[in-house]
Protein backbone atom coordinates (compact mmCIF):
# COMPACT_ATOMS: atom_id res chain seq x y z
CA UNK A 1 0.00 0.00 0.00
CA UNK A 2 2.71 2.20 1.02
CA UNK A 3 4.25 1.93 -2.38
CA UNK A 4 1.67 1.98 -4.30
CA UNK A 5 1.15 5.63 -2.37
CA UNK A 6 4.45 6.36 -3.03
CA UNK A 7 4.66 5.95 -6.67
CA UNK A 8 1.06 7.57 -7.12
CA UNK A 9 2.49 10.73 -5.41
CA UNK A 10 5.54 11.21 -7.46
CA UNK A 11 3.08 10.18 -10.56
CA UNK A 12 0.66 13.47 -9.73
CA UNK A 13 4.04 15.27 -9.15
CA UNK A 14 5.54 14.59 -12.30
CA UNK A 15 2.13 15.37 -14.16
CA UNK A 16 2.20 18.40 -12.20
CA UNK A 17 5.61 19.68 -13.07
CA UNK A 18 5.05 18.82 -16.91
CA UNK A 19 1.43 20.76 -17.10
CA UNK A 20 3.26 23.50 -15.64
CA UNK A 21 5.91 23.58 -17.83
CA UNK A 22 3.32 23.22 -21.01
CA UNK A 23 1.48 25.74 -19.67
CA UNK A 24 4.12 28.28 -19.11
CA UNK A 25 5.55 27.86 -23.01
CA UNK A 26 2.33 26.87 -24.36
CA UNK A 27 2.62 29.91 -27.47
CA UNK A 28 6.20 28.87 -28.20
CA UNK A 29 5.85 25.13 -28.41
CA UNK A 30 6.69 25.39 -32.47
CA UNK A 31 10.04 26.41 -31.34
CA UNK A 32 12.72 23.70 -31.48
CA UNK A 33 14.76 25.94 -28.64
CA UNK A 34 11.24 25.17 -26.70
CA UNK A 35 10.91 21.95 -26.89
CA UNK A 36 14.20 21.01 -26.22
CA UNK A 37 14.16 23.00 -22.66
CA UNK A 38 10.97 20.76 -22.14
CA UNK A 39 12.49 17.36 -22.95
CA UNK A 40 15.25 18.16 -21.04
CA UNK A 41 13.15 19.27 -17.65
CA UNK A 42 11.56 16.06 -18.35
CA UNK A 43 14.45 14.27 -18.54
CA UNK A 44 15.68 16.05 -15.21
CA UNK A 45 12.78 15.09 -13.69
CA UNK A 46 12.46 11.22 -14.55
CA UNK A 47 16.15 10.96 -13.27
CA UNK A 48 15.75 12.51 -10.22
CA UNK A 49 13.04 10.06 -9.64
CA UNK A 50 15.00 6.93 -10.35
CA UNK A 51 17.90 8.65 -8.57
CA UNK A 52 16.69 9.83 -5.05
CA UNK A 53 15.58 7.75 -2.45
CA UNK A 54 12.16 7.65 -1.52
CA UNK A 55 11.76 6.01 3.26
CA UNK A 56 8.89 7.04 4.85
CA UNK A 57 8.76 6.84 8.53
CA UNK A 58 6.35 9.93 9.62
CA UNK A 59 3.22 8.71 12.05
CA UNK A 60 -0.71 9.71 10.95
CA UNK A 61 -1.00 12.31 13.15
CA UNK A 62 2.04 14.12 12.38
CA UNK A 63 0.73 13.75 8.84
CA UNK A 64 -2.30 15.14 9.43
CA UNK A 65 -0.88 18.26 12.06
CA UNK A 66 1.39 18.50 8.55
CA UNK A 67 -1.86 19.51 6.52
CA UNK A 68 -3.31 21.14 9.03
CA UNK A 69 0.27 23.25 8.30
CA UNK A 70 -0.10 24.02 4.95
CA UNK A 71 -3.88 24.74 5.15
CA UNK A 72 -3.41 27.59 8.20
CA UNK A 73 -0.11 28.79 6.22
CA UNK A 74 -2.90 29.36 3.11
CA UNK A 75 -5.12 31.03 4.64
CA UNK A 76 -2.80 33.41 6.59
CA UNK A 77 -0.92 34.08 3.86
CA UNK A 78 -4.16 35.24 1.71
CA UNK A 79 -5.71 36.79 4.51
CA UNK A 80 -2.67 38.75 5.09
CA UNK A 81 -2.57 39.74 1.15
CA UNK A 82 -6.08 41.00 1.03
CA UNK A 83 -7.30 42.09 4.44
CA UNK A 84 -4.37 44.17 4.92
CA UNK A 85 -3.13 44.90 0.97
CA UNK A 86 0.55 43.94 1.34
CA UNK A 87 0.93 42.25 -1.88
CA UNK A 88 1.36 38.77 -1.94
CA UNK A 89 5.14 38.42 -1.52
CA UNK A 90 5.31 40.42 1.20
CA UNK A 91 2.46 37.90 2.85
CA UNK A 92 4.05 34.98 1.85
CA UNK A 93 7.68 36.70 3.32
CA UNK A 94 5.91 37.50 6.39
CA UNK A 95 4.86 34.04 7.09
CA UNK A 96 7.91 32.17 5.63
CA UNK A 97 10.15 34.27 7.77
CA UNK A 98 8.11 33.84 11.30
CA UNK A 99 7.30 29.79 10.25
CA UNK A 100 11.09 29.84 10.17
CA UNK A 101 11.40 30.93 13.55
CA UNK A 102 9.20 27.72 15.13
CA UNK A 103 11.58 25.18 15.15
CA UNK A 104 13.92 27.43 17.44
CA UNK A 105 10.72 28.33 19.93
CA UNK A 106 9.36 24.71 19.99
CA UNK A 107 13.30 23.82 20.73
CA UNK A 108 13.34 21.25 17.71
CA UNK A 109 16.73 21.11 17.04
CA UNK A 110 16.38 17.19 16.83
CA UNK A 111 13.31 16.21 15.77
CA UNK A 112 12.65 15.77 11.73
CA UNK A 113 8.74 16.30 12.77
CA UNK A 114 9.50 19.96 14.11
CA UNK A 115 11.81 20.63 11.46
CA UNK A 116 9.11 19.98 8.55
CA UNK A 117 6.67 22.47 9.96
CA UNK A 118 7.67 25.75 8.59
CA UNK A 119 8.41 23.78 4.87
CA UNK A 120 4.40 23.23 5.38
CA UNK A 121 3.60 26.32 6.72
CA UNK A 122 5.94 27.90 3.73
CA UNK A 123 4.36 25.60 0.90
CA UNK A 124 0.66 26.82 2.29
CA UNK A 125 1.90 30.88 2.00
CA UNK A 126 2.22 29.18 -1.62
CA UNK A 127 -1.10 28.46 -2.23
CA UNK A 128 -1.98 31.82 -0.43
CA UNK A 129 -0.24 34.01 -3.17
CA UNK A 130 -3.29 32.96 -5.17
CA UNK A 131 -4.35 35.93 -7.11
CA UNK A 132 -8.31 37.07 -7.26
CA UNK A 133 -8.32 36.68 -10.76
CA UNK A 134 -8.45 32.40 -10.05
CA UNK A 135 -9.37 32.25 -6.47
CA UNK A 136 -12.96 33.46 -5.90
CA UNK A 137 -12.43 33.54 -1.96
CA UNK A 138 -11.73 32.10 1.10
CA UNK A 139 -13.71 29.05 -0.13
CA UNK A 140 -11.02 28.29 -2.96
CA UNK A 141 -8.36 29.00 -0.95
CA UNK A 142 -9.96 26.09 1.95
CA UNK A 143 -9.84 24.01 -1.14
CA UNK A 144 -6.47 25.02 -2.35
CA UNK A 145 -4.88 24.18 1.01
CA UNK A 146 -6.55 20.83 1.61
CA UNK A 147 -5.52 20.08 -1.96
CA UNK A 148 -1.95 21.10 -1.66
CA UNK A 149 -2.08 19.67 2.35
CA UNK A 150 -2.87 15.92 1.05
CA UNK A 151 -0.30 16.14 -1.65
CA UNK A 152 2.33 17.54 0.71
CA UNK A 153 1.64 14.48 3.00
CA UNK A 154 1.62 12.02 0.20
CA UNK A 155 5.14 13.42 -1.15
CA UNK A 156 6.53 14.86 2.34
CA UNK A 157 10.03 12.37 1.32
CA UNK A 158 10.15 12.24 -2.15
CA UNK A 159 12.11 14.88 -4.35
CA UNK A 160 14.00 15.59 -1.13
CA UNK A 161 16.89 18.51 -1.89
CA UNK A 162 15.18 19.34 -5.13
CA UNK A 163 14.08 22.60 -6.00
CA UNK A 164 10.90 23.58 -6.67
CA UNK A 165 8.50 20.75 -4.84
CA UNK A 166 6.60 23.15 -2.88
CA UNK A 167 5.95 25.06 -5.61
CA UNK A 168 4.74 22.37 -7.41
CA UNK A 169 2.57 20.89 -4.47
CA UNK A 170 0.91 24.53 -4.06
CA UNK A 171 0.16 24.63 -8.05
CA UNK A 172 -1.66 20.92 -8.25
CA UNK A 173 -3.26 22.18 -4.95
CA UNK A 174 -4.26 25.41 -6.70
CA UNK A 175 -5.28 23.76 -9.97
CA UNK A 176 -7.41 21.10 -8.62
CA UNK A 177 -9.39 23.53 -6.64
CA UNK A 178 -9.78 25.47 -9.74
CA UNK A 179 -10.85 22.83 -11.65
CA UNK A 180 -13.19 21.37 -8.36
CA UNK A 181 -15.11 25.16 -8.35
CA UNK A 182 -15.18 24.87 -11.83
CA UNK A 183 -17.11 22.16 -12.21
CA UNK A 184 -19.46 22.78 -9.33
CA UNK A 185 -20.33 26.23 -10.30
Amino acid sequence: MIKLLRRTSLFILVALQLAFIIAVFHEDLNKLSTLSFISLLCFLALFSIIKVSHTSSSKPTQGIIILLMVFLGSIITYYINYEFQTGMVIAAALVGTISSFLPSILNGKHSEFINEIPKALYCGAFVGMTTNVVASGFSFILIAGLVAGILYIASINTFIGIGGKLGTIAFGGVATAFIITFLLS
